[in-house]
C-alpha cells in the first residue's frame, strides 16, 4: 500500500497512525495538494486532495474517513479501532463526526488567515468557527472518562482527538492557551509517547507566508 499526503495534514496523519496501530506496512509519498503537486495527486483524486491510499491491487481510497473504514475491515472484528456495530460504534463514531467537524472550523480559519489580507478577514466569522471550536474541544474534555472517550480503551475517537488536538495545538498554541482541556492534554500526551505518534511526526515547512503564530499550516481532507 502506498499512502499519499504529508503527516503535516492531521488527516492524513491519523490514517497513518491508524495504519501503524494496526501493524500495516505501507509506503509513503510526502505531497502537499498545492502548486506544481495538484497534477499527480489529480490521477489518484480528481480535485487533488489527500490523503489518498492505493491498494496492493491499484485501487485508489480517498479521504481519511473512507480509507480508515477500510481498514477497520481489514483490521478485523477483534484488533479494529471503530466496533464493528452496537451502541459502541455508533458512540465511537459521534465522537469522530465532532473531531472532524472541528478540524475542518480549525482549518477554514487557517485558510482564511493564510490566504486572504488580514484587512479583507471576516472577523465574525472567524469569530463563530472558533467559538465551534473551543465549544466542541470543551464538550469532548469533559466526555473523556477512565482516560479514554469510549468503552475504556483505545478507540478511533481517541487516535483522532490526539493527532486534531497536537495539530490544532502545535499550529495555534496562543488561541489554545486558555482552553484548559487537561483530560484531552493527558490523553494525547499518552499517545505521543506511541511508536506510531512518534514514526508520525510532522516536518515543518513553509507552505506560503507564514503567520504570527501558525508556523505551519497545511490539511485537506
Amino acid at each position: 500500500m502506498k499512502l499519499y499526503g504529508r503527516y503535516n495534514s492531521p488527516y492524513v496523519r491519523r490514517v497513518a497512525v491508524t495504519m501503524r496501530l494496526y501493524g500495516m506496512d505501507y509506503d509513503h509519498e510526502s505531497v502537499i495538494p498545492f502548486d506544481a503537486a495538484k497534477a499527480s495527486l489529480r490521477r489518484l483524486n480528481p480535485i487533488a486532495r489527500v490523503p489518498a491510499l492505493v491498494l496492493d491491487d491499484g485501487e485508489v481510497l480517498i479521504d481519511s474517513a473512507a480509507i480508515i473504514d477500510h481498514l477497520d475491515e481489514r483490521a478485523g472484528p477483534g484488533r479494529r479501532l471503530t466496533p464493528p456495530d452496537g451502541p459502541l460504534r455508533r458512540k465511537v463514531l459521534k465522537f469522530v463526526a465532532l473531531e472532524l467537524g472541528i478540524m475542518d472550523k480549525f482549518v477554514a480559519v487557517l485558510y482564511e488567515r493564510q490566504f486572504r489580507p488580514k484587512e479583507k478577514w471576516h472577523r465574525p466569522w472567524i469569530d463563530a468557527c472558533e467559538t465551534q471550536i473551543r465549544d466542541g474541544f470543551n464538550y469532548i474534555d469533559n466526555e473523556i472518562n477512565g482516560g479514554w472517550l469510549v468503552g475504556g480503551q483505545l478507540s478511533q475517537a481517541d487516535v483522532s482527538l490526539a493527532v486534531f488536538w497536537d495539530f490544532a495545538t502545535r499550529l495555534r498554541p496562543k488561541f489554545f492557551a486558555g482552553f484548559n482541556c487537561n483530560e484531552i492534554d493527558i490523553l494525547t500526551e499518552n499517545l505521543r509517547g506511541t511508536p506510531a505518534f512518534k514514526e508520525t511526526l510532522p516536518v515543518e515547512g513553509a507552505l506560503a507566508a507564514t503567520l504570527p503564530d501558525v508556523p505551519e499550516m497545511e490539511a485537506a481532507e
